[in-house]
């Protein structure tokens, strides 16, 4: 029985009522099943409520599950994948080898949750080696491994050792032939397939001498290792990736919290440890200085929008939106549009600090852009529509980007250092607070006289409404900016009027004050705040001499000169660029395939079954051998034509298929008169070779759905958080949210109105509209397939996208093989999956640009099956091995437990920016989730700091997806870089030409020389030209790589090259470059001559 979850009474009904909902459809399906028209007449997706019974299932081990929730009692989630792996080895009645290896397995799947396939794919042989004293417990890793991460790759080898010490199995010892190898392999995989992290040859030999069990792999790359080769104990020269991953991603990067889990169970042996981590600088302002890290590998088409640090960029603001959190950051929807709308919500940003990446998603409550326009006027841009209104032609600069709400749980999870973040309307009340200070009523609309008394009286800094970037300026330049506004200033409202002089431009610029141009003179905004600022009254007049005396900045200053403290706005500058863009799509495979049934080489190259059904009518293909018990016969097919379900024969052969008696019967038992064009694939990829019943894809194609390798329809999108909702940005009414069970808003009140802020439940979702339309496809195909193939009531019956509102849905990412249950609840314009973060963390997921797809349960339950699968090492990756029903905080990735969840923060967590301290030093005094797991409220009760109008308010697919070609691209990219102030131009330019459009061109101009010929009607490939000078077929060759391909970037470069300046380093290799292709393109010794020429 599984352990009891705290959750309230309210959050058990929500469970239960998810739990009822997928019992309808596992009812359903299993009815269907029975009919046997499936490989199995049973669903093939089990249920596991809780983590034990994820790994008892996913590895099929019966009476794991008990001793993994009695463990998880006493253990953390990595001391108790030790304790339960020794555990099962001791017990375990077999032969050593076998118990190693079902120890080190389990121990695996316990670290990553039940829901990787590294514990099945990852891990391809554990063995002992060796007899005697002289035996060695040796583990081949895969290229799988990667999806465990690096703590999890580094665990599997403590378990390895653990076990093997349990079980009387003599250390490995490393030979220096074999360590020299190391050190040449992991370089070597470094260059092509690239490492987090590559250790030094010191580190690399302290690892595998002092390793006590053997870290061996299959060779995953084509390239060998040139040196210590044929070594009688590693049994491939080429290089082992999942080797490679775990000594270097495992065992050297996470070295440090090895040691932490090998002190606390007091294991010996691992005192190599202590060589290889290096003790943390005490100095808190070490890795606080300007990182180039995040634009290293910029591309040509997705700008930069900020180079490191550079002031300009955006300002960090401290706190969490309702779409904030798990990596996912917010920004203005106005400067989604004035960078010409490359940024869109859900496009993948890189950022400096504090991690590496996060989303994009909209905060309109945050300070917008600043502009400078054409004609003159500074424009702070606090409205999106403006901004989308706006023409690049209406913009000279682009002066700041604004505010960037980064939570405070972002520096906790990746344990940077606070940094001084902008004054902002949370830190002015944490002040109060603080003080232990009634607030004033209605704070955000403050005005100047009130802002000024409760300072003065109080002893609060002055609002930050009236808070100016003062320490943009030296002290001088504030004088100077005070004898200007002394001379000649006239007050207007809340306004100013002055000359329009340069200086007093530039002044106003750099303190970030908009102006308009009025004539001869500049009408500044929020002008009054600006002279009490200085010392003068709020009428213009000056109060009298200035005391003398010298301050250290500008903020001391124009805090003396006004009487009140006033804060620096400012804060930090955080560089960034875009990464990849969002992403919405149906799943297609390439190409794209309706019915998993072979067409071979008939099929054409669309692959159609009616093609293959022409002519001769037959296909020859690999399947899989079923015998019926009924009538004895032999078929391919899981239902014999005497109506009784065939049992495989776990083999395959090569069999002649009647395709067009094979299709007649399939369109015959489904009532389709007119067959429609169903893509079909060349052979089946699985162990045996099962097809699909071919009524599967007919009616796929009929619908318009397409197929992934395991029988399921799929849709992707880029994976957002989401907190609380508002009835509108989903588009459900609010009479169908009562009907989930959705009553009341976050004060408790009965929802009444679409403008309510109502608290999202874990497990439901709201996915984009697009995704909304091709579900409805897939459940009428659904419900076609219930009633006329299966002979069952239809399920869905929905006319419009609304209809699926409530529908069970399945949720996976693609390094997985769990699914997580879900429930979709409305729909969103944007191109991104909304979720609670819990729901992201099942999957193992957080919101940095990862995309992961959705299904309808009742499409998986039906035509789901392990036998489609493909053979090939981490062929079980992606599919829904074992179906996650109810999510336990305490069991998904700890990432989620760093998410603060509070509606304010305290002040504590400001001024510990101002003195970069250590984020974990807020953890008594920040709400996270962490402190709340094993309560009731840790699933409720979630707070956010600041609201936004509309979480879909900005643009909803970015320009880069639909700009076209790469020059056009490029040409936004660069008219950014000269636009914003924040970027430097020349470097951008730079930057593309080296890590682009150079390497590009060098390396098609490679693939030009060795490239293949291709058949343009069967599709066949040649790796040169045949004597015949045709294909077999009688069809002719084409080039599969053409000249244009290789020198499509090279005017472009050309170009950059000159209109930017780049260095004549740059401007040789692109000229050589060119020398190259006219070298390799144009025959010096045929030249096309005129008749003229010979006069």
């Amino acid at each position: 029985m599984h352990m009891k979850v705290a959750a309230s009474a309210e959050m058990n009904d929500y469970f239960k009522s998810l739990q009822d909902g997928a019992n309808r459809c596992y009812e359903v399906a299993r009815r269907a099943r029975k009919k046997g028209l499936d490989p199995e007449l049973d669903v093939e997706i089990p249920q596991a409520e809780d983590l034990a019974s994820r790994v008892e299932k996913l590895l099929n081990f019966e009476g794991i599950a008990d001793l993994i929730r009695e463990t998880a009692k006493k253990h953390n989630r990595e001391e108790m994948s030790i304790v339960v792996a020794k555990k099962v080895a001791k017990d375990y009645k077999g032969p050593k080898s076998e118990a190693l290896d079902k120890a080190v397995r389990v121990g695996l799947a316990v670290l990553t949750e039940g829901i990787l396939v590294a514990p099945l794919d990852g891990i391809g042989e554990v063995k002992i080696n060796g007899s005697g004293k002289d035996s060695y417990a040796s583990i081949s890793f895969a290229g799988p491994i990667r999806s465990a991460g690096g703590t999890g790759q580094a665990m599997s080898v403590l378990i390895a050792d653990v076990v093997r010490d349990a079980l009387g199995i003599g250390p490995y010892v490393a030979t220096n032939e074999e360590v020299e190898r190391w050190k040449e392999e992991l370089p070597l995989y470094k260059r092509l397939a690239n490492l987090q992290y590559l250790p030094s040859e010191e580190e690399i030999e302290i690892i595998i001498r002092g390793c006590k069990v053997c870290i061996d792999g299959e060779g995953t790359e084509d390239s060998e290792i040139s040196g210590y080769r044929d070594l009688p104990r590693i049994e491939t020269n080429r290089v082992r990736g999942g080797a490679c991953l775990v000594t270097a991603e495992g065992l050297a990067l996470k070295a440090k919290k090895l040691k932490g889990h090998v002190i606390n169970l007091k294991i010996k042996g691992w005192d190599f440890l202590n060589k290889i981590v290096k003790e943390k600088s005490d100095d808190p302002k070490k890795g606080l200085e300007p990182s180039e890290k995040f634009i290293k590998d910029l591309v040509a088409g997705r700008p930069v929008y900020s180079h490191p640090s550079r002031k300009g960029g955006f300002r960090l603001r401290y706190g969490r939106s309702r779409t904030a959190g798990l990596a996912s950051i917010s920004v203005h929807p106005a400067v989604m549009y004035l960078v010409q709308e490359t940024m869109a919500i859900g496009t993948q940003v890189k950022i400096e600090r504090p991690g590496k990446a996060g989303i994009s998603t909209p905060c309109d409550r945050l300070e917008g852009p600043l502009v400078l326009l054409r004609n003159g006027d500074l424009v702070r841009l606090d409205n999106s529509e403006i901004a989308k209104g706006l023409k690049p032609a209406q913009i000279d600069k682009i002066v700041e980007l604004g505010e960037i709400l980064i939570p405070v749980g972002e520096f906790l999870e990746n344990n940077h250092p606070l940094v001084p973040a902008v004054f902002d309307i949370g830190w002015y009340l944490a002040e109060f607070e603080a003080l232990g200070i009634e607030e004033p009523d209605n704070p955000e609309f403050m005005t100047l006289e009130a802002a000024m008394a409760i300072s003065t009286e109080k002893g609060v800094p002055l609002h930050p409404k009236f808070t100016f970037m003062w320490n943009n300026l030296a002290v001088e330049r504030v004088r100077v900016l005070k004898d200007l506004l002394a001379k000649k200033c006239k007050v207007s409202g809340e306004h100013i009027e002055v000359p329009a002089s340069p200086e007093m431009k530039d002044l106003l610029m750099e303190l970030r004050i908009p102006y308009m141009i009025s004539g001869k003179n500049l009408l500044v905004d929020n002008g009054r705040a600006l002279l009490v600022s200085l010392g003068m009254d709020p009428d213009g007049k000056v109060r009298g001499k200035e005391s003398g005396g010298e301050f250290p900045d500008a903020l001391a200053y124009v805090s003396a000169l006004s009487g009140v403290r006033i804060m620096d706005k400012r804060g930090t500058y955080i560089g960034t660029r875009m990464a990849r863009p969002e992403k919405a799509a149906m799943r297609k495979m390439d190409p794209p395939v309706h019915g998993l049934f072979p067409v071979g080489d008939e099929g054409g190259i669309q692959r159609l079954m009616s093609k293959a059904a022409e002519g001769r009518g037959r296909v020859t293909a690999d399947l899989e051998e079923r015998a019926c018990r009924t009538c004895q016969k032999t078929t391919f097919l899981p239902v014999c034509d005497c109506g009784a379900h065939t049992v495989s024969l776990s083999r395959s052969s090569k069999q002649d298929v009647n395709m067009r008696d094979v299709l007649k019967k399939s369109c015959g038992r489904i009532g389709i008169g007119s067959m429609p064009k169903v893509k079909g694939v060349k052979g089946m990829l699985s162990k045996y070779k099962t097809p699909e019943m071919p009524e599967k894809g007919i009616l796929r194609a009929t619908h318009g759905v397409f197929v992934f390798k395991d029988g399921t329809s799929r849709f992707d999108c880029t994976d957002a958080p989401l907190t609380h909702f508002k009835p509108s940005e989903i588009g459900t009414s609010i009479a169908k949210l009562r009907e989930l069970g959705y009553v009341h808003d976050i004060h408790g009140k009965p929802i009444e109105n679409d403008a309510q802020i109502i608290e999202l439940r874990t497990q439901d979702v709201v996915i984009p509209e697009n995704g909304g339309d091709y579900f409805l496809l897939v459940s009428r195909f659904i419900d076609r397939l219930l009633e006329s193939f299966y002979g069952l009531e239809t399920f869905y019956n929905a006319e419009s996208r609304d209809d699926l509102i409530g529908s069970a849905l399945l949720g996976l990412s693609p390094h997985t093989s769990g699914g997580v249950l879900c429930r979709l609840i409305g729909y969103t314009r944007a191109a991104v999956g909304y979720a609670h973060p819990f729901f992201h963390a099942a999957k193992r997921r957080n919101c940095d640009g990862d995309e992961d797809c959705f299904m309808m349960l009742m499409d998986g339950l039906l035509n789901f099956s392990v036998s489609y699968l493909p053979e090939k090492r981490g062929g079980r990756m992606d599919a829904p091995l074992v179906l996650m029903t109810r999510i336990d905080p305490n069991e998904i990735d700890k990432e989620a437990h760093n998410i603060d969840v509070a509606f304010r923060y305290p002040l504590e967590v400001y001024t510990g920016g101002l003195e970069n301290r250590d984020p974990k030093t807020l953890k008594n005094v920040l709400d996270t989730v962490g402190r709340r797991i094993g309560s009731n409220l840790q699933y409720e009760g979630f707070g956010f700091t600041i609201d936004t109008g509309d979480i879909s308010d900005g643009p909803c697919v970015s320009s880069y997806k639909t700009l076209g070609s790469m020059d056009e691209k490029t040409r936004v990219q660069l008219e950014l870089a000269r636009m914003i102030v924040a970027v430097d131009e020349k470097d951008v330019a730079e930057r593309l030409l080296n890590n682009h459009f150079i390497p590009d061109m060098m390396g098609n101009m490679r693939t030009f020389s060795k490239q293949n010929l291709r058949c343009t009607k069967c599709g066949k490939k040649y790796r040169r030209m045949p004597l015949a000078g045709a294909c077999w077929c009688g069809h002719k060759l084409n080039l599969t790589v053409h000249v244009k391909s290789v020198m499509k970037y090279l005017v472009i470069s050309k170009t950059i090259a000159r209109d930017f300046e780049v260095s004549d380093y740059i401007i040789q290799r692109i000229g050589l470059l060119e020398e190259g292709m006219a070298s390799m393109f144009k025959n010096d010794k045929v030249k096309d001559c005129k008749i003229t020429d010979f006069f």
